[in-house]
């Protein structure tokens, strides 16, 4: 038989239910989704054995009653729950569960103290003052052709291998995040910051290519960034070909004058540089309007912060030299108010090299496996709110499950990143802008 959820529930279950992995995944003024997954005992196998059962959710107020919101007896793997209605800015008390089972945490930053499925209570946003710009959304390391997830030791088996209906696992994950920015979120400008391709095949340009024009314009609709996989071959550049060249920065600026600061950060198939030239391209695109709100890009990550405490070390990250002269221009144009990277799959918010700078910089988790999504960034007068969103679709999910476990399982554990990373405000003056005359967001309008 298999479930609702797209999950194979056909082999008889060896090992108690557990109820875990419980996640406050995206958290915005007027609503909350939360999730966890139900399996059995792991008993020596890579990935534990699925369990179908109900879903239940109770939510109040902290200091007042639960009301049970949600009460499905749908068999489920991979229970998600999204909570509307809320008032911003106050604190809620939730209690998750399937089987007559309470779901736990068991992730790392799922179970620091005062997290939030720890506690099991979440304090919803606040919209920033003034009116609302504009939303654009970033997706990054998507890895078109990719086959295996999680390959960090060579031949050692630390990656996970898609089951045959998910092998085409990449593309999948890709064309839903795609289908859910143009019919949930009204097609915001996309950033896919690097890693589009597993290894810069002619063919995994052409999917990706032909994905993201069905999207909408280049340069317009999306931008397209480099990453290390995405990085020239020995005879040719097919990246170059379908998207832009090698080491070439890119200024768009979106219908609410925001400007979108795209750049190349590669050097080969691990640790990124940025050349002399590009250097130069980005100097006289900020030094033309300085003040302008800028969102720069980069597929590396640019600070100290991120290079070490990341897991792969300083050498699979932008070299010291270019982080420190990437923050120092950043600096020098006020306007820039907030630095994406992607590249080490997780999200986590770092703490910039030079304490008095404007920008922030930020980490967005993977698109193509565990945590699986995109990051909205809604933008008015007064500041932005960030928010990730995993992907919802069934099949997704259940190749979310199954990548969960790479890296020995080690890897979601340094992937999730708290609440606070994958959800926040920043007050930022961004007054500069106008209305685009997009519609406001539901869960913006309070």
């Amino acid at each position: 038989m298999a479930a609702p959820d797209a999950f194979d529930v056909s082999t008889p279950t060896r090992g108690r239910l557990l109820v875990t992995d419980l996640e406050v995944l995206t958290v915005t003024p007027t609503s909350a989704i939360i999730s966890w997954v139900t399996h059995a005992a792991r008993l020596g196998r890579a990935i534990p054995q699925p369990i179908a059962v109900g879903t239940e959710m109770a939510i109040g107020p902290v200091g007042g009653p639960m009301q049970l919101v949600h009460d499905d007896p749908t068999p489920r793997v991979y229970h998600v729950v999204e909570i509307t209605g809320l008032e911003p800015g106050r604190t809620y008390q939730f209690q998750a569960s399937s089987g007559g089972k309470p779901a736990m945490a068991a992730l790392r930053p799922t179970r620091i103290v005062g997290g939030c499925e720890r506690t099991r209570q979440f304090t919803t946003l606040t919209v920033p003052d003034g009116r609302y710009l504009t939303t654009v959304a970033v997706a990054n390391d998507i890895h078109i052709g990719e086959r295996r997830q999680g390959i960090v030791l060579g031949g050692l088996p630390t990656s996970v291998t898609p089951r045959p209906d998910q092998a085409d696992y990449a593309r999948m994950m890709g064309v839903s995040a795609l289908n859910e920015l143009a019919t949930r979120h009204g097609r915001p400008l996309l950033i896919t910051n690097g890693d589009i391709t597993y290894d810069n095949s002619p063919e995994q340009n052409a999917i990706a290519r032909e994905l993201l024009d069905s999207y909408g314009s280049q340069n317009q609709d999306w931008v397209a960034t480099r990453g290390n996989h995405d990085h020239p071959r020995r005879d040719d550049d097919p990246f170059g070909d379908y998207f832009v060249g090698y080491q070439q920065a890119q200024a768009v600026q979106e219908t609410s004058g925001l400007r979108i600061l795209a750049m190349d950060s590669t050097r080969g198939s691990g640790g990124g540089w940025i050349t002399p030239g590009q250097y130069a391209q980005v100097t006289a695109e900020l030094d033309s309007d300085p003040d302008r709100p800028t969102l720069a890009a980069t597929h590396h990550p640019v600070t100290t912060d991120a290079a070490w405490s990341s897991p792969s070390g300083p050498q699979f990250m932008l070299r010291g030299r270019d982080r420190l002269k990437l923050q120092l221009i950043e600096r020098q144009a006020p306007g820039v108010f907030l630095h994406l990277a992607g590249h080490t799959h997780r999200m986590r918010r770092n703490r910039a090299d030079l304490a008095d700078t404007n920008t922030r910089y930020l980490e967005n988790a993977a698109c193509a496996a565990y945590p699986g999504g995109y990051t909205l960034i809604h933008l008015f007068e007064g500041g932005y709110l960030v928010n990730f969103w995993r992907l919802s679709d069934p099949a997704a999910l259940s190749w979310i499950y199954r990548s969960r476990w790479q890296s020995l399982g080690i890897g979601a554990h340094l992937m999730l990143g708290s609440t606070a990373d994958r959800n926040h405000r920043v007050d930022v003056d961004l007054s500069g802008l106008t209305p685009s005359g997009r519609p406001v967001p539901d869960e913006l309008v309070c």
